[in-house]
């Protein structure tokens, strides 16, 4: 179940950063074997969806507001406890050109709420709010782009505690693409970011992925 919830929920509990990204420089994207000095690439993401109604599909993309759309995207592991217990970070970048990156996430966040109410309905499951909505005005210098929002939600089917999907998403959007990590875990030994966390690993991660763009 929790490999058909990745990339799906994502409802409430928003923490939202905006700076301005005109003094940015252009970026490609590069997945690494590792990530954050612990995660570790577990599988690639295929780049284009073949469905038609895929997130990352060419349809989609382009319904983004992403020009010459490209996505790149994989899962990352950590290699310590039971596999089974360890929470899949997933890692998603869309390069191209982004003309509203502010609208272009605004998109792939009502994306896949259309998703979190259709799989919560498929598997007879509730999404429960972690955190509540926080807004917290951009401060300092460790982020260049036009905006990155966070949320946390809880999945929790009928089954009791030990299949409950906890997920932690951020996305970001700038000039150069737009950008999804995510952790998910599953049951009460779970150990996943709250959105204050995360925020600070996408940071990171965000800055791991980028390269020069070639001139």
């Amino acid at each position: 179940m929790a490999a058909a919830l990745v990339l799906a929920l994502a409802v409430g509990g928003v923490v939202w950063f905006q700076s301005r990204d005109s003094g940015m420089v252009p970026y490609t994207i590069s997945l690494p074997n590792k990530l954050l000095g612990e995660y570790y690439k577990k599988k690639d993401i295929p780049n284009v969806c073949p469905h038609s109604d895929c997130l990352t599909s060419i349809d989609e993309v382009k319904k983004l507001g992403i020009k010459k759309g490209f996505p790149r995207g994989a899962s990352y592991m950590t290699p310590v406890g039971d596999p089974k217990e360890q929470p899949t970070m997933t890692v998603i970048g869309i390069q191209g050109t982004v003309t509203n990156p502010t609208d272009s996430v605004d998109a792939v966040l009502t994306r896949m709420h259309k998703d979190d109410k259709k799989n919560a309905k498929a598997l007879g499951a509730k999404i429960e709010v972690i955190e509540g909505t926080k807004k917290t005005a951009w401060k300092g210098d460790t982020f260049d782009g036009t905006l990155m929002m966070c949320e946390s939600v809880m999945m929790q089917p009928k089954h009791g505690l030990d299949n409950d999907v906890t997920i932690t998403r951020c996305v970001w959007g700038d000039t150069s693409a737009v950008g999804i990590v995510q952790q998910q875990g599953v049951g009460i030994g779970s150990d996943v970011m709250d959105t204050n966390e995360l925020t600070d690993a996408t940071l990171r991660v965000r800055s791991q992925l980028r390269q020069p763009h070639p001139a």
